[in-house]
């Protein structure tokens, strides 16, 4: 029948690993420690590599709020649903699918007359007008399409309606939605870059490329067609229709005697 191992046993044994453990750390830590020594000691060159692509938004998104504001709540409230239904039907005339508008719900606000305890200019999007409340009707509108022709020509458009109700413009949006494909083709071409780059500098010197050493993605960019820049940061433009991408990569080749 076995013994059980006694307590000087296990701490002996307990030792052995500890000891077996640092030693591994240490071994793996001077194995580490040698090969950047190695890398470090090779001659190298590091260089951007650069790829660009005029890309075309495929996604636009625009806002609009229809709003009343005035006294006569009851008057107020039927002019303004009559002429944002109006509004919504000018929309989908436009060329617009339903599945493409969303219309909020409509809100409903009363703002009090500010009183002597107000000071400095009285801010009227929180106070009424006069002496008596300011009733407010609103709803808001978004397009989400991919006619993006169709919301540039939008944008630019006038919209009256009547009975004082008012059409505010929120904004516009130009996104590229797909742009993964892109990326990836733009990294490739990235990497071409920086290699062809790197060959032409050490041209001539009795040298040549060799291994690549270490690689990594910087700035990427999408901006406005024509203005971009070397910016270490990586932009987004929204605005513009015609859009350029930038990708930039770094990377790292070993240099060899030829």
């Amino acid at each position: 029948m076995s013994q059980s191992p006694t307590n000087s046993q296990r701490i002996a044994f307990l030792l052995l690993g500890a000891s077996l453990a640092l030693g591994f750390i240490i071994g793996s830590e001077k194995l580490s420690t040698a090969i950047a020594q190695v890398r470090k000691s090779q001659p190298s060159i590091v260089v951007k590599g650069v790829a660009v692509q005029d890309v075309k938004a495929d996604q636009a998104i625009v806002e609009f709020m229809v709003v009343w504001r005035g006294t006569d709540s009851a008057t107020g409230k039927k002019a303004f649903l009559s002429q944002r239904d109006i509004f919504r039907k000018k929309l989908l005339d436009f060329g617009f699918k339903e599945s493409e508008v969303s219309m909020e719900a409509t809100e409903q606000r009363r703002l009090e007359p500010a009183n002597a305890k107000t000071t400095g200019a009285i801010e009227y999007d929180k106070y009424a007008r006069g002496s008596v409340p300011d009733f407010v009707y609103f709803t808001e509108f978004k397009i989400t399409t991919d006619k993006v022709d169709l919301v540039d020509k939008l944008s630019r458009e006038d919209f009256v309606l009547e009975n004082d109700v008012d059409v505010k413009r929120r904004g516009v949006v130009y996104k590229l939605v797909n742009v993964d494909d892109s990326k990836k083709e733009l990294l490739i071409l990235a990497a071409k870059n920086a290699r062809a780059r790197a060959d032409v500098l050490v041209l001539g010197s009795g040298s040549k490329i060799g291994t690549l050493l270490d690689a990594s993605q910087g700035a990427f960019s999408i901006q406005a067609k024509d203005s971009v820049g070397d910016s270490e940061y990586g932009t987004v433009d929204t605005s513009s229709i015609n859009k350029t991408i930038r990708v930039v990569v770094t990377m790292t080749y070993e240099i060899v005697k030829e």
